[in-house]
């Protein structure tokens, strides 16, 4: 009786070791590990105050000057993990509140101009496509972190890791906004529906930043700057749109975060297999110079270009009229309107829809 009383509780310290953080990595690992977080770009994401962790709080400072040993491994992945993710769910919120602004701005057009709205709404919907291919980097940037974690148990498996559900969902979408742009419901309807998929996205940002403390950003003072940065003539007469300038603004943003929150902290894009890997060699100046690269050609040959071009061949093959691949030509569709309504005057066999009923084709032909 009092061997098999011995054999349970040892049992159960056993059980109990493979739970704790104190499991040995490999030598290999902390090393990987270790020169990951050598890249300066670490020293620059300044967005987020702590983490919580294990009931305790870590700041990124600490993490990167403590020294990355077989026993504190799995610990320092799992505190990389939490910091990476709480300023993507920064990022990507901020990205999030200005989707939304610009929804607003397209749904205020409709009472103005239905060709405007609905140029708008084709911009708003490609920009939130772009975001598309950033998300699977960011999901495969966390995803390369965590192959390096040796505890991987059941208990791990069902536990919920930041941004995990999100960064599917934003992916899943792509098919339905896809549709959307081509979409024969009335405009108002296709905004109403892309209110939706943002209002789903920021209640999702709510549960994962719940691991982090973040410096306070005050996005309605930035959109306040981007308002004002809009109404100077300079920016008017080259933008004309608030869409336009505002799709603009997205853009820079989204290549400012590939930049300095993937290649810059040693991340590398395998574009043959579309897989993430960590840099296993200590950052230098040379890796500097390979990661600004690697950004650029990320931006121009990856599926963050491709993506865009697959909505234009389907809606040019579904349309074969359509032109609305760039800005100019979006502009030049807009200050027309007024003389292809005076010219082509079809009353009498066009169909009268109800206010902000009109098919979200309309313009596509």
């Amino acid at each position: 009786m009092a061997i098999i009383l011995n054999i349970q509780v040892y049992l159960c310290m056993f059980f109990a070791f493979l739970h704790t953080e104190g499991t040995r990595n490999s030598n290999d690992n902390v090393k990987t590990i270790q020169n990951f977080l050598s890249h300066p770009g670490w020293n620059n994401i300044n967005d987020v105050e702590l983490i919580k962790y294990r009931n305790n709080q870590h700041k990124l400072k600490d993490l990167i000057v403590i020294p990355v040993t077989m026993l504190n491994c799995d610990n320092c992945i799992q505190q990389i993990m939490l910091f990476l993710g709480c300023s993507y769910a920064n990022d990507l919120d901020l990205i999030n509140y200005s989707l939304n602004k610009f929804q607003q701005h397209c749904f205020e057009l409709l009472d103005s101009s239905y060709v405007r709205a609905h140029h708008c709404t084709i911009t708003l919907l490609t920009k939130m496509i772009e975001i598309i291919p950033i998300a699977k980097c960011m999901r495969g940037a966390l995803d390369a972190i965590k192959k390096y974690h040796t505890a991987i148990r059941s208990s791990v498996k069902r536990k919920r890791f930041i941004l995990s559900r999100l960064l599917t969902n934003l992916q899943e979408e792509e098919i339905l906004l896809t549709r959307l742009s081509t979409s024969l419901l009335p405009i108002k309807d296709v905004l109403g529906s892309i209110n939706q998929i943002l209002l789903s996205r920021s209640n999702e940002f709510k549960k994962d930043k719940s691991f982090c403390e973040l410096k306070q950003l005050n996005f309605d003072s930035l959109w306040q700057i981007w308002n004002t940065e809009f109404n100077t003539p300079i920016v008017q007469r080259k933008f004309q749109e608030l869409f336009i300038f505002l799709s603009d603004k997205i853009s820079n943003f989204i290549l400012t975060t590939i930049t300095k929150k993937y290649f810059e902290l040693g991340f590398i894009f395998d574009s043959n297999t579309s897989q993430t890997f960590l840099s296993v060699k200590p950052s230098t100046s040379d890796n500097h110079d390979i990661a600004q690269n690697h950004s650029t050609n990320f931006t121009q040959n990856t599926n963050y270009v491709n993506t865009q071009e697959a909505i234009q061949k389907n809606d040019i093959i579904t349309y074969p009229s359509i032109q609305h691949t760039n800005n100019v030509e979006i502009q030049e569709d807009i200050r027309q309107e007024n003389n292809n309504c005076e010219v082509n005057d079809d009353s009498d066999v066009l169909i009268h829809y109800p206010k902000g009923h009109e098919p979200f084709n309309k313009y596509l032909n």
